[in-house]
């Protein structure tokens, strides 16, 4: 039965993300050290002020016991992609 609930409690991350990647959000960001967020596809890092970043959920992560925030992010190359954190990110917001 617990194995069960692991799922469930997890499975509303995972069906948010999927549904964000129907809707284009396909890139997977990090923040970094330097006040940047680093695209994982490609390796290119972003300066704050080229981002566009909205929260815009959040879901308890069973594996972890946290709870994960769901951001959408939009560079000024057209990039979007998604950071999962287990802080808000919101602008303007430095990176420790």
């Amino acid at each position: 039965m617990k194995a069960l609930r692991t799922k469930k409690l997890n499975h509303a991350i995972t069906a948010r993300v999927i549904a964000l990647h129907g809707q284009g959000y396909t890139d997977d960001f990090l923040p970094a050290k330097d006040q940047t967020f680093m695209c994982l596809q490609n390796s290119e890092n972003f300066a704050l002020p080229d981002l566009q970043i909205q929260m815009i959920g959040q879901g308890f992560d069973q594996l972890t016991n946290t709870y994960k925030y769901i951001h959408t992010i939009e560079t000024i190359t057209g990039s979007k992609g998604l950071l999962i954190s287990d802080f808000i990110c919101t602008q303007p917001f430095a990176v420790n």
